[in-house]
Protein backbone atom coordinates (compact mmCIF):
# COMPACT_ATOMS: atom_id res chain seq x y z
CA UNK A 1 0.00 0.00 0.00
CA UNK A 2 1.13 3.63 -0.50
CA UNK A 3 1.75 5.87 1.54
CA UNK A 4 0.06 9.45 1.28
CA UNK A 5 1.91 12.71 1.91
CA UNK A 6 1.14 15.25 4.10
CA UNK A 7 -0.30 18.62 2.00
CA UNK A 8 -1.61 17.30 -0.69
CA UNK A 9 -2.61 20.07 -3.21
CA UNK A 10 -6.13 18.90 -4.37
CA UNK A 11 -6.26 19.19 -8.00
CA UNK A 12 -3.03 19.21 -10.07
CA UNK A 13 -3.88 21.87 -12.61
CA UNK A 14 -2.87 21.12 -16.08
CA UNK A 15 -3.72 21.72 -19.81
CA UNK A 16 -7.72 21.85 -21.17
CA UNK A 17 -9.26 19.63 -22.41
CA UNK A 18 -10.32 21.87 -25.27
CA UNK A 19 -7.01 22.35 -27.34
CA UNK A 20 -6.83 18.54 -27.56
CA UNK A 21 -9.94 16.59 -28.02
CA UNK A 22 -9.76 15.73 -31.83
CA UNK A 23 -13.67 15.27 -32.89
CA UNK A 24 -12.68 13.87 -36.16
CA UNK A 25 -9.59 10.75 -34.94
CA UNK A 26 -9.46 7.57 -36.09
CA UNK A 27 -10.46 4.68 -34.50
CA UNK A 28 -7.21 3.95 -32.41
CA UNK A 29 -7.13 7.81 -31.49
CA UNK A 30 -11.09 7.67 -30.65
CA UNK A 31 -10.92 4.57 -28.36
CA UNK A 32 -7.44 4.77 -26.72
CA UNK A 33 -6.29 1.93 -28.45
CA UNK A 34 -2.62 2.36 -30.05
CA UNK A 35 0.60 2.83 -29.25
CA UNK A 36 1.29 5.67 -26.94
CA UNK A 37 2.93 8.78 -27.77
CA UNK A 38 4.05 9.70 -24.57
CA UNK A 39 7.69 8.33 -24.01
CA UNK A 40 7.35 8.42 -20.35
CA UNK A 41 4.55 6.10 -20.68
CA UNK A 42 4.50 2.82 -18.31
CA UNK A 43 7.63 0.45 -19.44
CA UNK A 44 6.84 -2.57 -18.02
CA UNK A 45 8.51 -2.65 -14.91
CA UNK A 46 6.73 -5.00 -12.09
CA UNK A 47 3.69 -2.95 -10.14
CA UNK A 48 0.97 -3.98 -8.20
CA UNK A 49 -1.74 -1.72 -8.44
CA UNK A 50 -4.18 -0.93 -5.92
CA UNK A 51 -7.33 -0.20 -6.55
CA UNK A 52 -10.12 0.75 -4.12
CA UNK A 53 -13.87 0.56 -5.17
CA UNK A 54 -16.30 3.12 -3.81
CA UNK A 55 -19.74 2.46 -4.40
CA UNK A 56 -18.79 1.34 -7.97
CA UNK A 57 -20.35 -1.88 -8.03
CA UNK A 58 -16.99 -3.84 -7.99
CA UNK A 59 -17.15 -6.50 -4.83
CA UNK A 60 -14.75 -9.08 -5.41
CA UNK A 61 -11.80 -10.29 -7.32
CA UNK A 62 -14.03 -11.88 -9.65
CA UNK A 63 -15.72 -8.19 -10.67
CA UNK A 64 -12.00 -6.90 -11.07
CA UNK A 65 -10.81 -9.73 -13.49
CA UNK A 66 -14.11 -8.68 -15.43
CA UNK A 67 -13.29 -5.34 -15.39
CA UNK A 68 -9.71 -4.34 -15.57
CA UNK A 69 -7.55 -7.78 -14.95
CA UNK A 70 -8.30 -10.11 -17.88
CA UNK A 71 -7.67 -6.78 -20.45
CA UNK A 72 -4.63 -5.94 -18.45
CA UNK A 73 -3.04 -9.25 -18.50
CA UNK A 74 -3.11 -8.98 -22.37
CA UNK A 75 -1.18 -6.16 -22.58
CA UNK A 76 0.68 -5.45 -19.17
CA UNK A 77 1.20 -8.44 -17.98
CA UNK A 78 3.81 -7.23 -15.33
CA UNK A 79 0.94 -4.98 -13.81
CA UNK A 80 -0.87 -6.61 -10.88
CA UNK A 81 -4.30 -5.53 -10.08
CA UNK A 82 -5.34 -5.79 -6.40
CA UNK A 83 -8.32 -4.74 -5.09
CA UNK A 84 -9.52 -2.82 -2.00
CA UNK A 85 -13.59 -3.78 -1.67
CA UNK A 86 -14.97 -0.99 0.27
CA UNK A 87 -16.27 -3.73 2.82
CA UNK A 88 -12.64 -3.25 4.07
CA UNK A 89 -12.22 -0.13 5.23
CA UNK A 90 -13.66 3.26 4.35
CA UNK A 91 -11.87 6.90 2.51
CA UNK A 92 -11.62 8.15 6.14
CA UNK A 93 -9.56 5.44 7.36
CA UNK A 94 -7.58 5.22 4.53
CA UNK A 95 -6.64 9.23 5.02
CA UNK A 96 -6.18 8.79 8.34
CA UNK A 97 -4.10 5.71 8.14
CA UNK A 98 -1.81 7.11 5.17
CA UNK A 99 -2.62 3.97 3.23
CA UNK A 100 -4.15 5.58 -0.12
CA UNK A 101 -4.59 3.14 -3.30
CA UNK A 102 -3.30 3.91 -6.83
CA UNK A 103 -6.71 4.21 -8.40
CA UNK A 104 -10.15 4.27 -7.17
CA UNK A 105 -13.73 3.38 -8.59
CA UNK A 106 -16.45 5.04 -7.93
CA UNK A 107 -20.10 6.78 -9.66
CA UNK A 108 -20.91 10.21 -10.62
CA UNK A 109 -23.02 10.25 -7.72
CA UNK A 110 -20.86 9.91 -4.96
CA UNK A 111 -17.75 12.03 -6.45
CA UNK A 112 -17.56 14.55 -4.73
CA UNK A 113 -17.05 12.77 -2.11
CA UNK A 114 -13.40 11.57 -3.53
CA UNK A 115 -13.40 15.74 -4.69
CA UNK A 116 -13.82 17.27 -0.96
CA UNK A 117 -11.21 14.32 0.27
CA UNK A 118 -8.45 15.62 -2.30
CA UNK A 119 -8.69 11.93 -3.98
CA UNK A 120 -8.32 12.79 -7.35
CA UNK A 121 -5.65 14.13 -10.04
CA UNK A 122 -6.58 15.83 -13.38
CA UNK A 123 -6.07 14.24 -16.33
CA UNK A 124 -5.21 16.17 -18.49
CA UNK A 125 -1.61 15.52 -19.50
CA UNK A 126 -2.36 11.90 -19.75
CA UNK A 127 -4.70 12.25 -22.00
CA UNK A 128 -2.99 14.88 -24.51
CA UNK A 129 0.25 12.29 -24.22
CA UNK A 130 -1.92 9.23 -25.33
CA UNK A 131 -3.73 11.56 -28.05
CA UNK A 132 -7.42 9.86 -26.40
CA UNK A 133 -10.17 11.28 -28.06
CA UNK A 134 -13.52 11.35 -26.53
CA UNK A 135 -15.63 11.23 -29.94
CA UNK A 136 -16.71 7.79 -29.23
CA UNK A 137 -18.08 8.12 -26.07
CA UNK A 138 -21.63 8.74 -24.85
CA UNK A 139 -21.87 12.58 -25.13
CA UNK A 140 -24.01 12.61 -21.18
CA UNK A 141 -21.13 10.72 -19.94
CA UNK A 142 -18.49 13.61 -21.25
CA UNK A 143 -20.72 15.94 -19.81
CA UNK A 144 -20.95 14.12 -16.64
CA UNK A 145 -16.79 14.23 -16.42
CA UNK A 146 -16.78 17.60 -17.37
CA UNK A 147 -19.20 18.89 -14.66
CA UNK A 148 -16.63 18.41 -11.48
CA UNK A 149 -14.44 21.24 -12.54
CA UNK A 150 -15.03 25.03 -13.89
CA UNK A 151 -10.94 25.07 -14.54
CA UNK A 152 -10.96 22.64 -17.41
CA UNK A 153 -9.68 19.67 -15.25
CA UNK A 154 -10.81 16.34 -15.87
CA UNK A 155 -10.61 14.76 -12.61
CA UNK A 156 -11.84 11.29 -13.41
CA UNK A 157 -12.45 9.03 -16.48
CA UNK A 158 -15.63 7.61 -17.79
CA UNK A 159 -15.78 4.01 -18.15
CA UNK A 160 -19.53 2.70 -17.27
CA UNK A 161 -22.97 3.79 -18.02
CA UNK A 162 -25.28 2.79 -15.52
CA UNK A 163 -28.70 2.52 -17.15
CA UNK A 164 -32.01 2.38 -15.13
CA UNK A 165 -34.70 -0.28 -15.42
CA UNK A 166 -37.74 -1.56 -13.97
CA UNK A 167 -37.21 -5.31 -12.48
CA UNK A 168 -40.07 -7.24 -11.95
CA UNK A 169 -41.38 -10.81 -10.32
CA UNK A 170 -43.45 -12.37 -12.96
CA UNK A 171 -44.47 -14.42 -10.33
CA UNK A 172 -46.60 -12.10 -7.96
CA UNK A 173 -48.26 -10.81 -11.45
CA UNK A 174 -49.35 -14.55 -12.14
CA UNK A 175 -50.03 -15.13 -8.58
CA UNK A 176 -52.99 -12.23 -9.02
CA UNK A 177 -53.92 -12.88 -12.80
CA UNK A 178 -52.20 -9.27 -13.44
CA UNK A 179 -50.60 -8.21 -16.98
CA UNK A 180 -46.68 -7.82 -16.47
CA UNK A 181 -45.35 -4.07 -16.55
CA UNK A 182 -44.74 -3.03 -20.31
CA UNK A 183 -41.68 -0.71 -21.84
CA UNK A 184 -42.97 2.60 -22.40
CA UNK A 185 -45.36 2.95 -19.52
CA UNK A 186 -45.75 5.99 -17.81
CA UNK A 187 -45.08 6.14 -13.68
CA UNK A 188 -48.67 7.25 -13.36
CA UNK A 189 -49.39 3.54 -14.85
CA UNK A 190 -47.37 1.83 -12.90
CA UNK A 191 -48.75 3.16 -9.90
CA UNK A 192 -51.73 2.06 -11.11
CA UNK A 193 -50.50 -1.51 -12.28
CA UNK A 194 -48.90 -1.26 -8.32
CA UNK A 195 -52.03 -1.06 -6.73
CA UNK A 196 -53.25 -4.56 -8.46
CA UNK A 197 -50.82 -6.21 -7.14
CA UNK A 198 -50.39 -4.90 -3.29
CA UNK A 199 -52.39 -7.39 -1.37
CA UNK A 200 -52.21 -9.73 1.45
CA UNK A 201 -52.39 -13.54 0.56
CA UNK A 202 -52.46 -16.01 3.51
CA UNK A 203 -50.94 -13.67 5.61
CA UNK A 204 -48.29 -12.43 3.62
CA UNK A 205 -48.28 -8.79 2.31
CA UNK A 206 -47.09 -8.14 -1.09
CA UNK A 207 -46.04 -4.85 -2.00
CA UNK A 208 -46.57 -3.54 -5.82
CA UNK A 209 -43.73 -1.21 -6.01
CA UNK A 210 -40.83 0.72 -4.43
CA UNK A 211 -39.56 3.49 -6.37
CA UNK A 212 -36.71 4.17 -3.94
CA UNK A 213 -35.18 7.44 -2.75
CA UNK A 214 -37.27 10.72 -3.98
CA UNK A 215 -33.84 11.84 -5.98
CA UNK A 216 -34.62 9.07 -8.46
CA UNK A 217 -37.72 10.89 -9.88
CA UNK A 218 -36.02 14.35 -9.43
CA UNK A 219 -32.81 13.45 -11.31
CA UNK A 220 -35.20 11.94 -13.91
CA UNK A 221 -36.84 15.49 -13.83
CA UNK A 222 -33.34 17.35 -14.60
CA UNK A 223 -34.04 18.93 -11.20
CA UNK A 224 -30.96 20.61 -9.41
CA UNK A 225 -31.09 20.40 -5.74
CA UNK A 226 -28.61 23.66 -5.03
CA UNK A 227 -29.16 26.27 -6.82
CA UNK A 228 -26.40 27.86 -9.85
CA UNK A 229 -24.77 30.38 -6.86
CA UNK A 230 -24.22 26.96 -4.61
CA UNK A 231 -25.71 29.51 -2.11
CA UNK A 232 -29.41 28.00 -1.69
CA UNK A 233 -31.94 24.82 -2.21
CA UNK A 234 -34.06 24.55 -4.41
CA UNK A 235 -37.25 22.44 -3.13
CA UNK A 236 -40.05 24.33 -3.80
CA UNK A 237 -40.39 24.52 -7.64
CA UNK A 238 -43.44 22.86 -9.63
CA UNK A 239 -40.51 20.08 -10.90
CA UNK A 240 -40.21 18.90 -7.31
CA UNK A 241 -43.72 18.84 -6.32
CA UNK A 242 -44.52 17.03 -9.33
CA UNK A 243 -42.12 13.85 -8.29
CA UNK A 244 -43.45 14.32 -5.08
CA UNK A 245 -47.05 14.22 -6.24
CA UNK A 246 -46.18 11.02 -7.64
CA UNK A 247 -44.77 9.47 -4.15
CA UNK A 248 -48.14 10.58 -2.54
CA UNK A 249 -49.70 8.29 -5.08
CA UNK A 250 -47.72 5.49 -4.13
CA UNK A 251 -47.49 5.99 -0.44
CA UNK A 252 -51.77 6.04 -0.13
CA UNK A 253 -52.41 2.64 -1.57
CA UNK A 254 -53.04 0.37 1.75
CA UNK A 255 -50.08 -1.78 1.79
CA UNK A 256 -47.26 -0.33 0.25
CA UNK A 257 -46.26 1.60 3.36
CA UNK A 258 -46.10 -0.55 6.33
CA UNK A 259 -47.26 -0.14 10.22
CA UNK A 260 -43.69 -1.04 11.26
CA UNK A 261 -42.73 2.19 9.80
CA UNK A 262 -41.25 0.94 6.27
CA UNK A 263 -41.69 2.32 2.73
CA UNK A 264 -38.68 1.73 0.97
CA UNK A 265 -37.86 -2.13 0.17
CA UNK A 266 -34.67 -2.08 -1.66
CA UNK A 267 -32.95 -4.44 -3.72
CA UNK A 268 -33.14 -7.12 -0.88
CA UNK A 269 -36.34 -7.29 -0.65
CA UNK A 270 -37.29 -8.25 -4.47
CA UNK A 271 -34.40 -10.89 -4.38
CA UNK A 272 -34.67 -12.47 -1.00
CA UNK A 273 -38.07 -11.64 -0.07
CA UNK A 274 -39.58 -12.19 -3.26
CA UNK A 275 -42.48 -9.98 -1.93
CA UNK A 276 -41.85 -6.97 -3.82
CA UNK A 277 -43.67 -6.74 -7.54
CA UNK A 278 -41.41 -4.33 -9.03
CA UNK A 279 -38.52 -2.30 -7.90
CA UNK A 280 -36.39 0.41 -9.87
CA UNK A 281 -32.60 0.22 -10.02
CA UNK A 282 -29.76 0.16 -12.46
CA UNK A 283 -28.12 -1.94 -14.68
CA UNK A 284 -24.56 -2.56 -12.78
CA UNK A 285 -26.22 -2.97 -9.18
CA UNK A 286 -28.93 -5.72 -10.84
CA UNK A 287 -26.70 -7.53 -12.42
CA UNK A 288 -24.01 -7.64 -9.54
CA UNK A 289 -26.37 -9.28 -7.31
CA UNK A 290 -27.67 -11.72 -9.93
CA UNK A 291 -25.24 -14.07 -9.26
CA UNK A 292 -26.14 -14.50 -5.47
CA UNK A 293 -29.57 -15.31 -6.66
CA UNK A 294 -28.79 -18.30 -8.33
CA UNK A 295 -26.95 -19.42 -5.75
CA UNK A 296 -29.00 -19.38 -3.31
CA UNK A 297 -31.15 -21.72 -5.09
CA UNK A 298 -34.20 -19.09 -4.99
CA UNK A 299 -34.44 -17.93 -8.37
CA UNK A 300 -38.07 -17.20 -9.50
CA UNK A 301 -39.46 -15.60 -12.74
CA UNK A 302 -38.22 -12.23 -13.27
CA UNK A 303 -37.98 -10.24 -16.37
CA UNK A 304 -37.28 -6.07 -16.88
CA UNK A 305 -38.44 -3.37 -19.12
CA UNK A 306 -37.50 0.27 -19.43
CA UNK A 307 -37.85 2.94 -17.09
CA UNK A 308 -40.92 3.91 -16.40
CA UNK A 309 -41.11 7.72 -17.46
CA UNK A 310 -42.89 11.15 -16.49
CA UNK A 311 -45.81 11.76 -18.79
CA UNK A 312 -44.67 14.78 -20.19
CA UNK A 313 -41.27 13.68 -20.64
CA UNK A 314 -42.09 10.29 -22.44
CA UNK A 315 -39.22 8.56 -23.81
CA UNK A 316 -36.81 9.88 -21.40
CA UNK A 317 -35.14 7.45 -18.48
CA UNK A 318 -32.73 8.91 -15.82
CA UNK A 319 -29.72 10.84 -16.67
CA UNK A 320 -26.36 8.74 -16.56
CA UNK A 321 -24.96 8.03 -13.79
CA UNK A 322 -21.36 7.21 -14.64
CA UNK A 323 -19.09 4.90 -13.24
CA UNK A 324 -15.09 6.67 -13.26
CA UNK A 325 -11.87 5.90 -12.56
CA UNK A 326 -9.48 8.54 -10.46
CA UNK A 327 -5.90 8.37 -10.16
CA UNK A 328 -4.78 9.29 -6.70
CA UNK A 329 -2.19 12.95 -6.20
CA UNK A 330 0.39 10.83 -4.56
CA UNK A 331 0.46 7.50 -6.53
CA UNK A 332 4.11 5.70 -6.93
CA UNK A 333 2.57 3.93 -9.85
CA UNK A 334 0.91 6.72 -11.83
CA UNK A 335 1.94 5.39 -15.33
CA UNK A 336 0.82 1.96 -14.06
CA UNK A 337 -2.88 3.64 -13.39
CA UNK A 338 -2.92 5.79 -16.55
CA UNK A 339 -1.62 2.31 -18.56
CA UNK A 340 -4.57 0.73 -17.06
CA UNK A 341 -7.41 3.61 -17.60
CA UNK A 342 -6.48 3.84 -21.41
CA UNK A 343 -6.68 -0.02 -21.43
CA UNK A 344 -10.38 0.36 -19.67
CA UNK A 345 -11.77 2.63 -22.25
CA UNK A 346 -10.47 0.59 -25.44
CA UNK A 347 -12.92 -0.84 -27.84
CA UNK A 348 -11.80 -4.36 -27.24
CA UNK A 349 -11.72 -3.80 -22.98
CA UNK A 350 -15.06 -2.18 -23.43
CA UNK A 351 -16.69 -4.71 -25.40
CA UNK A 352 -15.40 -7.74 -23.09
CA UNK A 353 -16.47 -5.76 -19.86
CA UNK A 354 -20.07 -5.23 -21.69
CA UNK A 355 -21.01 -8.74 -22.02
CA UNK A 356 -20.49 -8.68 -19.12
CA UNK A 357 -21.80 -7.06 -16.07
CA UNK A 358 -21.21 -3.71 -16.98
CA UNK A 359 -22.21 -1.22 -20.00
CA UNK A 360 -20.24 0.17 -22.06
CA UNK A 361 -19.10 4.23 -22.06
CA UNK A 362 -19.20 4.03 -25.73
CA UNK A 363 -21.83 5.41 -27.98
CA UNK A 364 -22.17 1.91 -29.75
CA UNK A 365 -25.92 0.13 -29.83
CA UNK A 366 -24.36 -2.71 -31.77
CA UNK A 367 -22.04 -2.82 -28.57
CA UNK A 368 -25.34 -2.39 -26.39
CA UNK A 369 -27.01 -5.45 -27.89
CA UNK A 370 -24.34 -7.52 -26.28
CA UNK A 371 -24.81 -6.41 -22.73
CA UNK A 372 -24.68 -8.90 -20.46
CA UNK A 373 -24.36 -12.26 -23.07
CA UNK A 374 -21.81 -13.49 -21.55
CA UNK A 375 -23.10 -13.88 -18.35
CA UNK A 376 -26.24 -15.76 -19.14
CA UNK A 377 -27.90 -13.80 -17.00
CA UNK A 378 -30.54 -12.15 -19.16
CA UNK A 379 -31.12 -15.19 -21.10
CA UNK A 380 -34.54 -14.92 -22.58
CA UNK A 381 -35.08 -11.42 -20.80
CA UNK A 382 -36.56 -7.72 -22.31
CA UNK A 383 -32.65 -6.40 -21.24
CA UNK A 384 -32.20 -4.98 -24.82
CA UNK A 385 -35.44 -2.47 -24.64
CA UNK A 386 -33.84 -0.97 -21.15
CA UNK A 387 -31.10 1.23 -23.69
CA UNK A 388 -34.17 2.45 -25.34
CA UNK A 389 -34.97 5.02 -23.66
CA UNK A 390 -32.95 8.36 -24.15
CA UNK A 391 -30.71 9.83 -21.36
CA UNK A 392 -32.11 12.41 -19.34
CA UNK A 393 -29.47 15.61 -19.50
CA UNK A 394 -28.05 15.34 -15.93
CA UNK A 395 -28.99 18.45 -13.24
CA UNK A 396 -26.15 20.34 -13.11
CA UNK A 397 -24.46 18.72 -10.24
CA UNK A 398 -22.81 20.13 -7.15
CA UNK A 399 -20.51 19.17 -3.79
CA UNK A 400 -23.88 19.98 -1.71
CA UNK A 401 -26.12 17.60 -3.55
CA UNK A 402 -25.44 14.41 -1.70
CA UNK A 403 -25.60 16.64 1.82
CA UNK A 404 -28.90 18.15 1.25
CA UNK A 405 -30.65 14.77 0.32
CA UNK A 406 -30.90 13.58 3.24
CA UNK A 407 -33.72 16.48 3.93
CA UNK A 408 -35.56 15.34 0.89
CA UNK A 409 -35.58 11.59 2.18
CA UNK A 410 -36.97 13.13 5.12
CA UNK A 411 -39.95 14.76 3.43
CA UNK A 412 -40.51 11.98 1.66
CA UNK A 413 -41.04 9.85 5.20
CA UNK A 414 -43.33 12.53 6.64
CA UNK A 415 -45.25 12.16 3.43
CA UNK A 416 -45.24 8.21 4.24
CA UNK A 417 -45.75 8.31 7.61
CA UNK A 418 -47.17 11.78 8.95
CA UNK A 419 -49.78 12.26 5.66
CA UNK A 420 -47.98 15.88 5.68
CA UNK A 421 -48.80 17.81 2.35
CA UNK A 422 -46.31 18.33 -0.32
CA UNK A 423 -45.73 22.04 0.23
CA UNK A 424 -45.07 21.71 3.72
CA UNK A 425 -42.19 19.23 3.83
CA UNK A 426 -40.94 20.17 0.66
CA UNK A 427 -40.54 24.18 2.60
CA UNK A 428 -39.46 22.56 5.49
CA UNK A 429 -36.83 20.21 3.63
CA UNK A 430 -35.61 23.69 2.16
CA UNK A 431 -34.66 25.74 5.25
CA UNK A 432 -33.15 22.52 6.51
CA UNK A 433 -30.72 22.29 3.81
CA UNK A 434 -29.97 26.18 3.84
CA UNK A 435 -29.65 25.94 7.67
CA UNK A 436 -26.70 23.02 6.78
CA UNK A 437 -25.44 25.17 3.89
CA UNK A 438 -24.99 28.17 6.35
CA UNK A 439 -23.06 26.29 8.94
CA UNK A 440 -21.21 24.13 6.54
CA UNK A 441 -19.95 26.93 3.63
Amino acid sequence: MLKRKKNIPLLVTMSVLGTFILAGCGKEAATGEGKAVNPDAYNNEPVTLTIYSYNASVLNDTDLEELVTRSIKAKFPNITPQLIPQSATTLDKMIASGEIPDMILSTSYWYYDLLDRGLVSDLNSFIKNENISFSKFEPEAIDVMKSFSDKGEILGMPYSIMYNMLIYNKDIFDKFAVPYPKDGMTWDETIELAKRVTRVEQGVQYVGLDIGPPTRLTRQLGLPAIDEKGEKAVFQTEGYKKAYSLLEKLYGIPGIVEPNKRYEYGIDFFLKDQKLAMYQFNTAAITARLPQLKETGKDFNWDVVSLPTFEDKKGYSREPEVQMAAVTPNSKNKKAAYAVIKTMISEEAQRAMNRGSKATVLADPAMKKEYALDTKLYEGKNIKNVFVPKLTKVPRQHKYDIKVYPFLNEAAKKIAYEKKDINTVLREAEEKANKWIQENK
